[in-house]
């Protein structure tokens, strides 16, 4: 456990480190001007609470995607971040898409196979992955189911599990 939560707070430090440096830089404008744009959302995202929360992850809301073989729990999700527990079925797919924000994945159990903007990488527990802003990305589940901590560097991408159920 101790580990998950020193896991978990490197994951936000990075997130919220990667974002002061960029917009304290300025290299906001420069990289986005040279980056496709990313794939509009049709549901908008209202991160909420606002307040800070703590809750049991047996209480945490939990989405299912409309094939039946992907589940997101919402561990976090405020004005500048989105962390999520995601798991996949063995075999499962994400399609090709690109989301606005960073995205950080530390896999915890499973394999697969991702590609970011054309180059191929296999994965595996202990893995961590990093995709810039507008990255094109997919990936190919494997022989075992996938379970990892999934961040983005804001709450916008993290509205397409606004159309999963509950």
């Amino acid at each position: 456990m101790k580990k998950l939560s020193l896991l978990l707070a490197f994951l936000l430090g990075a997130c919220a480190g990667t974002a002061a440096h960029v917009v304290a830089s300025g290299e906001a404008a420069t990289a986005n001007a040279k980056a496709p744009a990313a794939e509009p959302s049709s549901a908008a995202v209202t991160p909420t609470p606002i307040a800070a929360t703590v809750v049991p992850l047996s209480e945490a809301e939990t989405r299912i995607a409309p094939s039946g073989k992907a589940k997101i729990t919402f561990l976090a999700r405020g004005l500048n971040a989105f962390l999520g527990l995601l798991e996949m079925e063995a075999g499962a797919k994400v399609p090709e898409h690109r989301d606005s924000t960073e995205e950080y994945i530390h896999v915890l159990e499973g394999d697969g196979t991702i590609v970011i903007d054309g180059v191929m990488y296999a994965v595996e527990p202990g893995t961590t992955i990093f995709m810039p802003a507008n990255a094109k990305v997919s990936f190919q589940g494997g022989e075992h189911p996938l379970k990892a901590l999934q961040v983005f560097a804001g709450p916008e991408p993290a509205a397409k599990y606004d159309r999963w159920t509950r």
